[in-house]
């Protein structure tokens, strides 16, 4: 009865079916419940610009052009909003998931051809209850995407190296390239730097350096250059930023010569650790051990080891450090820590605990994002806000007929009110939005000063300038947001979305 768990999740009795149900349930139940997250604007602005415009080669965020990351990740948003007939935050968020869903089943296939089965469901159940892995799964960016990419690659590469044709080579230098129109060239460098080892250890690398390995690398070039030449030779030519520029400018010169987000040395050596809880506390056993398990250890473990240190010593050496860059390597570690699970003496009580462990926090993780979210994001937010504040415009005049002016609100709101790219946000630096008073805003917008003769304009802003706007838009009425339910339970109410609307004629 001990090992009841542990052997239904990976022992004799285990399918992959049921890791692969349990998959999709956390990634995909109540996905689209969260409001837009941080960075997650950009991926909204952007893919509602091109559906917009009709323009899917020249991504521009907030009226100007940004061509910050390639366009694979925006083009699967604007498939599938297509595909479903509107872009919602589900459907920003179907990429990831799908992608998340796409990792773990890579690294199960990865497993079982580096050992068996039991190590491919084992990394699939601890990956499935990595917290971040959870996050990112569910959150709308080319982050996931990036990870999923890099472990087929791998995938792919110890399923068929021991079949070298060109065939293979072109299917794994297409995932490369498909990878690389997602994030960048990160995705390539992280998938042939954890080959490296296992082709120096097993003395395969000559083996694979052969004309049809170069022929072979067209057919990716082709599909990885074909989007950045369309940008250039159509509609581009009043567009101001050069895709491959920026394929440099983040990728390599952010390495060598870093412009932002310059993180301490050390500091993947927090990053990581939290990036795999709950499974630290299984991933420093693991690491302790590799001294005294070494000489014992087949050539796949300790492929394993390599790949993890020289991915960990790639992304430390980068001068541009920031905690989720980290992200490819979990897949590389979680494997690791299973290897380490399902080796030695102790390996019964190892599988005990991690079968608890996958259990109790599949449930937390379940009620946390899933569950949790839905209900701290139910009774109010911006799609009941954008639905109250139609209804309440309707009467007066169409709502594509009204100018909308943004004072400082936040980013999601062009969103939800489905705004024009063109609509000009008039931001306020965040330090000094508590300092603001009535003459600091009129100085800041001075276009407000005539702002009461216009009947026209709906005003969008947040409540935190509620009281200083109120004194100067006298002949407009206040349209309040309610607050979510974690808004009310936390009582932070400075950021709700607020409109200034001409009053109605009586």
């Amino acid at each position: 009865m001990r090992r009841a768990c542990s052997e239904f999740l990976w022992g004799k009795t285990a399918k992959f079916t049921y890791l692969f149900v349990a998959a999709a349930i956390m990634l995909f139940t109540c996905l689209g419940s969260r409001e837009i997250w941080t960075q997650e604007h950009r991926w909204a602005d952007i893919v509602y610009a091109m559906l917009y415009h009709h323009d899917y080669l020249h991504p521009t965020l907030n009226g100007n052009d940004y061509y910050d990351k390639p366009l694979l990740s925006y083009w699967l948003i604007v498939g599938l909003a297509k595909l479903f007939g509107e872009l919602t935050t589900w459907v920003m968020r179907l990429p990831s998931a799908l992608a998340g869903l796409l990792a773990v089943g890579s690294i199960y296939y990865l497993g079982t051809h580096l050992k068996d089965r039991r190590l491919g469901l084992l990394a699939g159940w601890m990956l499935i209850t990595t917290f971040y892995f959870i996050f990112w799964a569910r959150t709308s960016s080319a982050d996931m995407l990036n990870l999923a990419g890099t472990t087929v690659a791998v995938a792919w590469y110890f399923a068929k190296k021991s079949q070298i044709s060109f065939f293979n080579y072109v299917i794994f230098f297409l995932i490369l390239a498909v990878t690389a129109l997602c994030k960048g060239l990160v995705g390539p460098a992280v998938a042939c730097l954890a080959i490296l080892p296992d082709l120096l250890m097993n003395q395969t690398w000559k083996k694979h350096l052969r004309f049809s390995g170069v022929f072979a690398l067209i057919p990716a070039a082709l599909v990885y250059m074909l989007p950045f030449w369309a940008s250039v030779h159509f509609g581009g030519n009043h567009y101001g930023e050069d895709g491959l520029m920026l394929v440099y400018r983040e990728n390599i010169l952010r390495y060598f010569q870093p412009f932002d987000h310059k993180d301490p040395i050390y500091a993947y050596l927090i990053y990581l650790p939290l990036y795999l809880l709950p499974w630290t506390v299984f991933f420093i056993p693991a690491l302790i051990a590799l001294k005294p398990r070494w000489k014992t250890m087949s050539v796949h473990s300790k492929w394993m080891v390599w790949s993890v240190l020289l991915l960990f010593l790639f992304f430390t050496l980068s001068g541009s450090r920031r905690n989720y860059y980290i992200l490819p390597v979990v897949p590389f570690a979680i494997l690791l820590t299973a290897d380490w699970i399902l080796a030695g003496a102790d390996t019964l009580k190892r599988n005990i605990l991690a079968g608890r462990v996958v259990v109790v926090f599949f449930v937390l993780f379940f009620i946390s994002f899933d569950v949790g979210q839905w209900v701290y994001y139910s009774g109010g937010g911006m799609n009941t806000f954008t639905q109250k504040l139609q209804e309440y415009t309707r009467p007066i005049k169409p709502w594509s007929q009204w100018n909308i002016v943004m004072l400082d609100p936040e980013s999601k709101i062009r969103f939800y009110l489905g705004l024009s790219p063109e609509v000009k946000n008039y931001s306020i630096d965040g330090e000094a939005r508590d300092q603001q008073t009535v003459a600091s805003l009129l100085t800041a917008w001075p276009f407000l000063r005539e702002a009461n003769r216009r009947t026209d304009t709906i005003f969008i802003s947040r409540k935190q300038h509620e009281k200083e706007l109120q004194h100067i838009l006298t002949n407009y009425d206040v349209i309040e947001a309610e607050p979510i339910y974690g808004e009310r339970l936390f009582k932070k109410h400075d950021t709700l979305v607020i409109a200034f609307v001409p009053k109605k004629n009586e």
